[in-house]
């Protein structure tokens, strides 16, 4: 390549001529791990069907590595065998070749897979390196990258190590009168991130909060929202890590993290099953990677894309009476029928399993028959009448 021409790389690419990309494969006595170029140095990567030959515990260590190559800004594009392409295949009883698209071909001693992947995998190994803007790319050349079992991501390592958030708004709800530690948690965190905020404050909340979004969202470069409950608790590093999550994930339009509901054992999170219906039972292993999608979130501390608001259909927000007209059990509250018309537009929402805020709550102190001090939750009391340790 000429010296002033910038450096891509094709790895793994064998005999496979890229125009522009220099062949880095042992076919032309070049190691894929480590690489044999200085640290931001690359512009472009180029990786097809090469990550599954490493063992499984070493991806995110080769993963890694090849990022660290990338100029600030510059791009990898990684492509695997799709596991789950390769088991719904299988399970239609179609015929393919399950064991060379799963293990290798094996027709030499480079040849084998040593992990695999899903849509799901890729990305939670992609933003594990640090990269932003995930998502999929197509093959310009007839190779492996071009098969219908190939999983294509491609993602972009950021220009600086950023610890403000860009472009983005804050909706701040604050009660007319109560606790005051929310507020102290939003203007440290915010400010940090240096995040302008909005503070509202109504009785009727979804319309304020309406209102708002549309203030923000009347500036053009406003790329992504916040919205901010009266009684969550948060630090700048939630901020954070919610704003680079959404910016790794092009396909979630909000992401919630996990959140206690308030005078309950359990997180604030609506998820349905196959039909449509609300799932009563969950796996703790759904929970392992950084997002999990979900139908229902919360407000509490929730980032939105901007883009997608704009042309999410109006009203966002409206309560609904039960079949009698009345408010009763089966009434949909405000922010209930938000995340149904969401899920009914086809907008995703994404629970950030790493990201766990705090939800305030009102709390009694008692004082017990030694003198000692015990604590009850408002709801506790409401239920059940003051602790049997106060009793004298």
């Amino acid at each position: 390549m000429e010296e002033n021409q910038p450096l891509r790389l094709n790895i793994g690419g064998g005999e496979l001529e890229l125009d522009g990309f220099v062949n880095v494969d042992r076919k032309h006595d070049k190691e894929a791990y480590p690489l044999d170029y200085p640290e931001n140095s690359v512009e472009e990567i180029r990786a097809s069907h090469i990550l599954e030959h490493f063992p499984y515990a070493k991806v995110p260590e080769v993963l890694a590595h090849w990022v660290s190559k990338l100029k600030p800004g510059g791009r990898i594009r990684v492509a695997v065998p799709n596991f789950q392409w390769i088991a719904r295949k299988y399970d239609e009883g179609e015929p393919f070749p399950v064991q060379a698209f799963l293990m290798g071909s094996q027709d030499d001693e480079d040849n084998y897979h040593k992990a695999v992947f899903d849509r799901e995998a890729l990305t939670e190994a992609m933003i594990n390196v640090g990269l932003e803007r995930i998502g999929r790319w197509q093959s310009e050349l007839t190779d492996c990258a071009s098969l219908p079992v190939s999983l294509n991501m491609q993602g972009f390592k950021p220009t600086d190590d950023r610890q403000a958030c860009e472009n983005t708004r804050a909706i701040l709800s604050c009660p007319r009168f109560g606790p005051m530690l929310h507020a102290r948690s939003a203007f440290n965190a915010l400010a940090r991130a240096r995040v302008p905020y909005s503070v509202m404050i109504g009785a009727y909340w979804w319309q304020v909060l309406s209102e708002e979004i549309e203030k923000a969202l009347a500036d053009p470069s406003v790329q992504f929202v916040f919205t901010v409950d009266y009684d969550s608790v948060f630090t700048y590093a939630d901020v954070l890590e919610l704003w680079r999550l959404i910016r790794a994930n092009d396909e979630a339009d909000a992401i919630c993290p996990l959140q206690c509901k308030r005078g309950g054992k359990d997180v604030l999170i609506g998820m349905d099953d196959a039909s449509g219906a609300p799932r009563n039972k969950v796996y703790k292993e759904e929970f392992a990677t950084h997002l999990t999608r979900i139908q229902r979130g919360h407000f509490g501390l929730t980032i939105f894309r901007a883009e997608t608001l704009r042309q999410h259909p109006r009203p966002w927000m409206t309560p609904i009476p039960g079949a009698d007209g009345r408010w009763g059990e089966d009434k949909v509250d405000c922010d209930i029928n938000f995340w149904h018309r969401w899920h009914a537009a086809k907008r995703t929402v994404f629970l950030a399993n790493r990201v766990a805020i705090g939800h305030l709550e009102e709390v009694i102190s008692w004082p017990t028959a030694d003198m000692k001090t015990v604590y009850q939750a408002s709801k506790d009391y409401i239920d059940n009448g003051a602790p049997v340790e106060v009793a004298r």
